[in-house]
């Protein structure tokens, strides 16, 4: 079984409030509120580990708030870097029509010497789980002494060159820094971060494909593209494939695409496929595309980014992409 590491730059003190419509400038109640640690990578993680893929988590977390490690949900598969400072918090409002919003605290900067500390954990996981994945997922910091974005370069070039590959599910500035490094096997992008990679909007199936196979000129392996009530596409240079799963219902769109990684990431190692010295394994793409579909309408469904089981996932379509269909969502290309 594939193991997989993922690491959360700049974890997070989620609070999801409940309510039963939301009016903007005016006073809401919460019939609900739900509190607890949080980031892109650390949702990664505790999905796999609901689907019981090896899995560990490393998460920088301030030293005054290491107390909310206590109650987060399967605790023992963190690995924790303390650091100074506390952790940033934020808030999702999810009204009963599944209108979700969210204030989202910038990621705080961060010393080199406590980065340095991080991607050296994160090594050595890589080489205890021997690891399939790397997986770097949420926002990017900077480095308190310099203003700069994190620097991943070694660490990339240091699990590659054992043969685990790199994940990179971020945006901004840092996605467009590393989609072209040579140093990132997969990308995880929305539609929107899709168009603003390649500087155009995006209006059909055949719009997006394009996009895609430009990544993978990039040096991107495979291309993995949220495109919301479409269905999400996986995209290689040798290969494209469709798929689509129809949620029971949208309560919560946070955490979907995270619940969407972990699935494409738990069934993608073809295991009759062996790995030889320092290259991985080959992809079974139509089935870790479907797992991703079907897991990410599962997460829409639910009112927090935390699944209790699959029972209820949805049984997912993987196609051949129609390349004329029009996309229901149009792009937006920022500034």
């Amino acid at each position: 079984m594939t193991a997989v590491v993922t690491l959360t730059p700049a974890p997070v003190l989620d609070r999801t409030y409940l309510v039963d419509s939301f009016a903007e400038g005016k006073v809401n109640r919460a019939y609900e509120v739900h509190e607890y640690m949080s980031g892109k990578g650390l949702n990664v993680a505790r999905t796999l580990h609901l689907a019981r893929v090896p899995v560990a988590g490393i998460l920088p977390i301030g030293k005054d708030d290491e107390h909310l490690l206590f109650r987060t949900p399967y605790p023992h598969i963190l690995r924790i870097v303390p650091i100074a400072g506390r952790v940033r918090v934020n808030t999702t409002v999810v009204d009963r029509g599944g209108r979700t919003t969210n204030i989202n605290q910038t990621a705080i900067p961060m010393s080199s010497s406590d980065w340095a500390r991080v991607c050296e954990l994160a090594r050595e996981q890589v080489d205890e789980t021997n690891a399939d994945w790397l997986v770097v997922s949420g926002v990017h910091p900077r480095i308190a002494e310099t203003g700069e974005y994190v620097d991943l370069s070694d660490l990339f070039g240091a699990v590659r060159a054992r043969g685990t590959r790199v994940a990179l599910d971020t945006s901004g500035p840092p996605l467009e820094h590393w989609v072209s490094s040579g140093l990132v096997n997969l990308i995880k992008p929305n539609a929107d971060e899709l168009a603003n990679l390649v500087g155009r909007n995006l209006h059909t199936i055949q719009d997006a494909l394009e996009a895609g196979r430009e990544l993978n000129a990039l040096g991107i392996e495979i291309a993995l593209v949220s495109l919301g009530v479409d269905g999400a596409l996986a995209i290689t240079a040798d290969e494209a494939h469709w798929g689509r799963a129809v949620a029971s219902e949208v309560v919560n769109t946070t955490g979907a695409g995270d619940a969407t990684l972990a699935g494409f990431l738990a069934h993608s190692v073809r295991d009759d496929v062996p790995a030889e010295p320092g290259r991985p394994a080959a992809l079974a793409l139509p089935a870790a595309l479907g797992y991703a579909c079907s897991w990410g309408a599962l997460a829409v469904s639910l009112p927090t980014t935390l699944l209790p089981s699959f029972d209820a996932a949805p049984e997912p379509t993987v196609t051949a992409p129609e390349p004329d269909r029009a996309l229901r969502e149009p792009t937006h290309l920022v500034g």
